[in-house]
C-alpha cells in the first residue's frame, strides 16, 4: 500500500498575489519511490494542520529561506537573508505533532536545520562571517551557481548504509548547524568541518541532510535516499515500536 508523504511548501510573493510553491522534483521523486506526495499549505491553523498530520505516514521538511534566529535566542546577524515567520510556525507545529505521533521525519537543508533547532540546537547564521577556513557552500552574488564537494559519512549510520563512506553532494547554503541538539549524532561532514547530516538516537526515525537530493541530475545516487526513506517507512515505524 502506498504511503502518504507530507511535504510543506513555501510562500512566494509574485507581486499581485502570494503563491504556494514547491520544487516539482519532490513530488516526482516521492512518486517514483512509491509514495504519494501530500503538499501542505503554509496556513497556520492548528486544527487544519492536524488534518494533514493525521493523514500522512511520514514528513519531509525541505529547503528554502533562512530560519528566524529568535527561535534559538539570537539576534539577527548582518548577513542573515530573508526569513518566513509563518513558515517557521507551520513547520515547527508539524514537527511537534510528527514527533508526538512518532512518524518518520526527513529534513533537507533548512529542514535539517529546523529539526536541530526544535530539539535545542542552534545554527551559524552565516558560515562565512562566523567561521574561518570554510570553502564556498554557496555564491552570494549568483544564486544559480552550484558548487559540489565530498562528504565523509560515518559508519553505524543510516546514511552509511545507503551510500557507504563518502558521497559527492551539491551545496548552496550559507547557514549550517553550530551546536548539535541533544540526542542527535553527526553522521556526515564536509572537509571543512561543516555538518552535512544528523540522525536521532532515540526511539524515532528522524534524519537530516544539508545537501539537496531533489536534484538527481547533480548525482543519480540521490534517488537512493528517497527509495530508502519511502521504501522502509513501515519497517522504520515498526522498529521504533519495538524499541518502546
Amino acid at each position: 500500500m502506498n504511503k502518504f508523504i507530507g511535504i510543506p511548501c513555501w510562500l512566494e510573493n509574485r507581486g499581485k498575489f502570494i503563491s504556494h510553491e514547491i520544487n516539482n522534483n519532490f513530488s516526482k521523486m516521492v512518486l517514483d519511490s512509491g509514495g504519494i506526495p501530500i503538499i501542505i499549505p503554509q496556513i497556520y491553523d492548528k486544527s487544519f494542520l492536524d488534518e494533514y498530520i493525521n493523514m500522512i505516514d511520514a514528513l519531509i521538511l525541505v529547503g528554502g529561506s533562512d530560519i528566524s534566529p529568535y527561535l534559538y535566542k539570537e539576534g539577527p546577524n548582518r548577513y542573515l537573508e530573508s526569513t518566513s515567520p509563518i513558515r517557521d510556525e507551520v513547520e515547527i507545529y508539524l514537527l511537534e505533532k510528527a514527533v508526538e505521533r512518532k512518524i518518520p521525519i526527513f529534513g533537507i537543508c533548512r529542514g535539517m536545520q529546523l529539526i536541530n533547532i526544535f530539539f535545542g540546537g542552534n545554527l551559524y547564521q552565516d558560515i562565512y562571517s562566523q567561521r574561518e577556513d570554510v570553502f564556498n557552500h554557496s555564491d552570494r552574488e549568483n544564486k544559480n551557481i552550484i558548487y559540489y564537494h565530498d562528504i565523509e559519512i560515518k559508519e553505524n549510520s543510516r546514511l552509511y548504509d545507503i551510500f557507504g563512506p563518502s558521497l559527492v553532494v551539491n551545496t548552496f547554503h550559507h547557514q549550517a548547524i553550530k551546536k548539535v541538539a541533544k540526542d542527535f549524532k553527526v553522521t556526515a561532514t564536509a572537509d571543512d568541518g561543516i555538518i552535512e547530516a544528523i540522525e536521532y538516537e532515540k526511539n524515532q526515525f528522524i534524519m537530516g541532510i544539508q545537501f539537496h537530493p531533489e536534484f538527481p541530475e547533480h548525482n543519480k545516487n540521490f534517488y537512493k535516499l528517497f527509495d530508502y526513506f519511502i521504501g522502509n517507512i513501515s519497517s522504520l515505524a515498526n522498529s521504533i515500536d519495538e524499541e518502546k
